[in-house]
């Protein structure tokens, strides 16, 4: 009888252990998943529909979306897009409504992340047709994107206004395709070195040679001898360097 009482005692303990440690390892799993949604904590600015839920910015093309919880999400610029698509839960709620309310009164981003420093932006799309575009430029273009000011994609590469430029990525490619005066500055104009060495009257402005008097032409308003046919191509190719500005 002690015999057995020793055998029961022990299997109860056993069972008590086996139960403990189920329990312990139960708790694991739902410890795991609070921390997840800790860490996924919602970070949305705007709706989705007429601002871009990544930065709270004004959406002025509906070229930029994708679809969550079954409905169509529109953003100002392919990073937001694909930064909301690598963790949707921060910046998208299921529904519009709780997406508008989630994001009532939020304030903007203060520029930290691609998508983030996207500062207010005055699209061409948005303006009054034959209005002057305001310059709305963050950065050169050459080390960082005009569009954003962040540090450039050298494989995104673009041609406006008779020069090239890189952003940060396709969506800013796109908008200033769309709207250069609005993100590029005017390439500065250089100054030409007067080259002339005679007057285009009696000495040949390219060369100082005497001129060919059956050798004339016209460039600026202005009228000149030169002293061969090449140098009639070299004055009209650039003028202001071998004709000296009528006072």
């Amino acid at each position: 009888m002690k015999q057995f009482s020793k055998i029961l005692f022990a299997c109860l303990i056993a069972g008590a252990m086996a139960f403990t440690a189920a329990a312990q390892g139960a708790k694991k799993p739902a410890s795991k998943t609070a921390a997840k949604a800790k860490m996924a904590k919602f970070m949305g600015k705007g709706d989705g529909i007429t601002t871009c839920p990544v930065t709270g910015e004004e959406i002025s093309s509906k070229d930029i979306h994708t679809d969550h919880y079954g409905r169509t999400v529109y953003f100002c610029c392919g990073g937001c897009m694909t930064k909301a698509q690598k963790s949707p839960a921060m910046y998208i709620k299921k529904t519009e409504e709780a997406q508008k309310a989630a994001v009532a009164g939020m304030a903007k981003s203060a520029g930290h992340g691609h998508g983030d420093s996207h500062a207010a932006m005055n699209h061409g799309d948005s303006q009054d047709k034959g209005a002057a575009t305001k310059y709305i430029g963050k950065g050169d273009g050459i080390e960082t994107c005009p569009v954003t000011g962040e540090p450039i994609n050298k494989n995104l590469k673009g041609e406006a206004m008779g020069r090239e430029f890189y952003v940060c990525c396709e969506g800013c490619l796109d908008m200033v395709k769309k709207n250069p005066t609005a993100y590029l500055k005017p390439m500065a104009k250089k100054e030409t070195a007067f080259l002339g060495k005679g007057d285009g009257v009696e000495t040949c402005p390219v060369t100082g040679e005497p001129v060919d008097k059956k050798l004339t032409a016209e460039a600026d308003g202005h009228k000149f001898a030169v002293c061969c046919a090449g140098c009639i191509d070299t004055v009209k190719a650039n003028p202001a360097a071998y004709l000296k500005a009528k006072k």
